[in-house]
């Protein structure tokens, strides 16, 4: 059976962090100072302004900041650019527990749930 990504909904972020996921949200930093995160989010850039990435180096860092066997959830706007990194994490890794936020830090937000402000 080929492994897969699970789809979540924003609001049910909060029970799988409170059952040990870990949050990484994609964006840029100009977008998290836009909006905020979700608290206790680990910060990784995916995608450049362009559009532009690297994917090798990304999971380096991905693994020295979230153990592999961790489920991990990745947010970004909307849930795009998230659907693509969760293809190409399935692809590339052996991470077991992969889910993204389909509507992403605006459905995070229009549920009116609280986000830390990130400065700089």
């Amino acid at each position: 059976m080929r492994r897969t990504y699970k789809p979540i909904k924003s609001i049910e972020i909060a029970d799988f962090l409170n059952h040990g996921a870990a949050i990484v949200d994609v964006r840029r930093a100009e977008e998290w100072r836009l909006t905020g995160v979700v608290a206790g989010s680990e910060l990784l850039t995916f995608f450049d302004a362009q559009g532009q990435s690297q994917p090798e180096e990304w999971v380096q860092q991905l693994n020295a900041r979230v153990a592999e066997e961790r489920p991990l959830i990745l947010i970004c706007r909307t849930g795009h650019r998230t659907r693509l990194i969760c293809e190409f994490l399935i692809a590339a890794t052996s991470r077991p527990d992969i889910y993204n936020v389909t509507d992403g830090i605006l459905g995070w937000l229009a549920e009116g749930l609280p986000v830390a402000r990130v400065r700089g």
